[in-house]
């Protein structure tokens, strides 16, 4: 959320980049901030989230072994194939 809202803040590297290219200030008459919803909307939508757990499923222990296991496999395969 933070990285989407960067171009609202004016003395930030991103909001100045983002005001030299569009040729506009962020705020005031003529400013592109209002009419910037996803950098609004963005932060809400995390916040519901987080507190709600929508979409966010748990792992069971055996699901993240699983997991280890085939990266390791991968690991050790990526590394057997730069050998050859």
């Amino acid at each position: 959320a933070g990285t989407m809202t960067s171009n609202l803040v004016p003395w930030n590297t991103c909001g100045a980049t983002m005001a030299t290219f569009l040729g506009v200030g962020q705020w005031g008459a003529g400013g592109y901030a209002p009419y910037a919803i996803l950098c609004w909307i963005n932060p809400l939508v995390s916040i519901f989230y987080g507190f709600t757990g929508i979409s966010m499923t748990k792992m069971t222990d055996e699901d993240y072994e699983k997991i280890l296991a085939q990266r390791e496999k991968d690991k050790e395969e990526a590394l057997a194939a730069l050998e050859a």
